[in-house]
């Protein structure tokens, strides 16, 4: 049988078995030993894989920038050393002599059939085919030494196309008032020929063709002079193909080291790709999808379908190009113009004339998934040596685990009572030691148990005899005070009917006795009336006797009623106003309540007479939740704590011997100087009680 002191040691919910914990310790060391270990591997190995990742890609930035900034300062110098070559510079001299001998309105028809083998037509100056024969071989050395598409020569001050390596539709034009007046051709022409230094090269930025084939073009200008004197210019028409074929090494990304996804590109001042797209060349459809898809106008989509090139059209305005617009260069991770991940190099080109910058870019998922594939190498190996620590952890927790299970039974049978019961450990170690002591204290605890129990025993016995005696003294309590009361209402009874009835005869008796008398003898009638006064007073002591033993409106009319007459009396008695108030108005209380609540009110007046120093008192008698509440209230100097809980306040103990007897309580509040109030409140019903009675 389990003692209450082994009952309230035990545990009341089974907690984890330590073999369980040893396990778990094992694994969570592995875990954590791992975690650390193979976190540290990571983040050192993805550290060193994005900075290697960072400086290749910058690298490849660093290659393409100078390949794209010596290729344009490669045409300042070619069209420099054209513009200062002393073939070109009387060639155009007398080109332009010649070519303002031909009919104004048949110069494209006729030098156009001539230079392309057919006889010259009539009016058709012979010297300007020879000047093309002695110009042509340095032009088109030039032209395809350097993949121009065209090197055209204009005479100054006419504006007239007057030369053209291509023939393209702009020779024999007017750039002042032909259709191509407003072209970025005129633009390079007339910065050059007006900036007054024979030195300058004007570079236009790339727009669409305004010739059949719209395909972007760029032109380079530089002035040409002879002795000083400005006769005319030299023109480069760049295609953006050579651009192109640089950026993307003629469509050879992965020997560059940029892999499925990288790709460099430049964009212009406005934000608009000056390269293809590596996107659009390779998978042109995919390319117009994804755009589609994050937002991008559709009629921009549809014009890059039809002419076939990004170049101009795409907007790439991101992270990266508004930075390296700002002139900053660096190397991040940001969103492309597709709206991906990407590492982002980029940075500002030095090239006169032109506000570009190049970005070289790769996308985050192929940049890093060396790092991915690490990762999940690393999560294997961490689940291979988390097997291995967790099989370990399981054979050496059952070495260890099983003595201390051991002795675990053991506790547990001692703990439930059985005193009798021994660990069966034979180690020679810590936890052998440990058996061997548990042994001596069972034994020892069990010779104490047997006199603990002993001595509760005895105590539980004095516990019960003191409640038996407090039960007792409560019982006798209330039964003086029904016998006292019983005693009472006998007394008062006896006085009223034989006492009083007595006096009352001998009253009528006296008052017959003087109507009958002498009158001429004066002497009889005034005895008569003083034994009548006699009589009066005794009568009126009488009744004071009776109430106070025992009032007759609390027999004849009930509790409520007593406590009105109550107030009344206390109120002529003591001159100190008493309101009442009864909720409701016909509570019906059994005698033996009605009496303990009427003395309880009986002896609240009294102190409030006595001690309190009122002006005014209330009572109000409710029933609340089962409860008869009683609460006598006084605006006096109130009562301090200490008279409360005085134990020589004989009237406070009275009033609450007489609740605790019904199984009420008793509560004070006062504050000094603002009166006291005393709520009593007793069931209305306590079987226990009634039956003990």
């Amino acid at each position: 049988m389990l003692t209450p002191l082994v009952q309230k040691l035990r545990p009341r919910h089974r907690t984890m078995p330590l073999k369980t914990k040893l396990q778990l310790s094992f694994v969570l060391i592995g875990l954590f030993s791992i975690g650390i270990t193979g976190w540290q591997a990571f983040e050192n190995a993805r550290t060193a894989l994005e900075s290697i990742t960072f400086e290749r890609l910058t690298s490849i930035r660093e290659i393409k920038k100078r390949q794209i900034e010596s290729y344009f300062q490669q045409i300042r110098y070619e069209i420099q050393t054209l513009a200062e070559n002393r073939a070109v510079v009387d060639g155009l001299e007398r080109l332009t002599n010649t070519y303002g001998r031909i009919p104004a309105d048949r110069r494209r028809e006729l030098l156009s059939a001539a230079l392309g083998g057919m006889p010259s037509p009539a009016g058709t100056p012979g010297e300007y085919f020879r000047l093309y024969e002695l110009l042509d071989p340095v032009m088109r050395h030039s032209l395809v030494r350097f993949g121009y598409d065209d090197i055209l020569l204009v005479d100054v001050p006419a504006g007239d196309v007057v030369y053209s390596v291509a023939r393209h539709p702009d020779f024999a034009t007017n750039l002042f008032s032909g259709p191509y007046r407003g072209s970025s051709l005129a633009l390079a022409m007339h910065d050059a020929v007006t900036s007054g230094d024979s030195a300058f090269v004007r570079l236009v930025d790339f727009a669409p063709s305004q010739t059949a084939d719209p395909a972007p073009v760029s032109f380079v200008a530089a002035p040409v002079y002879d002795a000083g004197r400005l006769i005319g210019a030299v023109i480069l028409r760049i295609s953006i193909t050579a651009i192109n074929r640089v950026m993307t090494s003629n469509n050879n990304w992965k020997s560059e080291g940029l892999g499925e996804t990288g790709e460099t590109y430049i964009v212009g001042s406005d934000f608009r790709l000056r390269t293809d797209s590596r996107f659009f060349i390779q998978e042109p459809e995919t390319y117009m999808h994804r755009l589609l898809r994050i937002g991008t106008d559709s009629a921009l989509v549809e014009k890059i379908r039809t002419e076939r090139t990004s170049i101009l059209l795409q907007e790439v305005r991101t992270e990266s190009t508004l930075d390296a617009m700002k002139g900053n260069t660096a190397t991040r991770i940001a969103n492309d113009y597709r709206g991906i991940p990407v590492v982002s190099s980029y940075s500002p080109l030095v090239i006169p004339g032109v506000r570009w910058v190049i970005i070289a870019e790769i996308d985050v998922s192929e940049a890093f998934n060396s790092i991915l594939i690490l990762r999940e190498r690393l999560i294997l190996l961490g689940f291979v040596i988390l097997f291995i620590a967790a099989t370990g952890g399981i054979w050496i927790t059952r070495i260890i685990s099983k003595p201390i299970l051991s002795l675990a039974r053991a506790s547990e049978e001692f703990g439930r009572g059985n005193l009798d019961y021994r660990a069966d450990v034979a180690q020679d170690d810590e936890i052998g030691h440990l058996a061997a002591t548990f042994t001596v204290m069972a034994e020892s605890i069990r010779r104490q148990t047997g006199q603990l129990e002993a001595e509760i025993a005895e105590r539980k016995r004095i516990e019960e005899e003191v409640k038996t005696s407090r039960e007792r003294l409560r019982n006798l309590s209330g039964h003086l005070q029904t016998v006292r009361e019983e005693e009472r209402k006998g007394l008062a009874r006896e006085i009223h009917d034989e006492l009083g009835q007595a006096l009352t005869i001998l009253k009528l008796n006296l008052t017959l006795l003087q109507s009958e008398s002498d009158p001429g003898n004066e002497t009889v009638p005034a005895r008569l009336s003083m034994m009548l006064q006699l009589v009066d007073a005794t009568i009126q002591s009488v009744k004071r006797l009776i109430t106070a033993l025992r009032p007759l409106v609390l027999d004849d009319l009930g509790l409520t009623a007593a406590i009105e007459w109550q107030a009344d009396e206390f109120h002529e008695r003591t001159g100190i106003p008493c309101e009442v108030s009864i909720i409701p108005a016909d509570i019906t209380v059994d005698p033996d309540r009605s009496i303990a609540l009427f003395r309880i009110l009986q002896e609240t007046l009294t102190n409030i007479a006595r001690h309190a120093g009122a002006g005014g008192a209330s009572v109000f008698l409710r029933v609340s939740q089962g409860d008869l509440v009683l609460t006598v209230s006084d605006n006096g100097r109130g009562m301090t704590p200490e008279e409360a809980n005085d134990p020589k306040s004989f009237g406070l103990i009275g009033i609450r011997e007489r609740a605790d007897y019904w199984g009420g309580n008793v509560d004070i509040d006062a504050m000094p100087g603002h009166g006291t109030a005393v709520t009593v409140r007793i069931p209305v019903q306590r079987e226990e009680t009634e039956g003990q009675r």
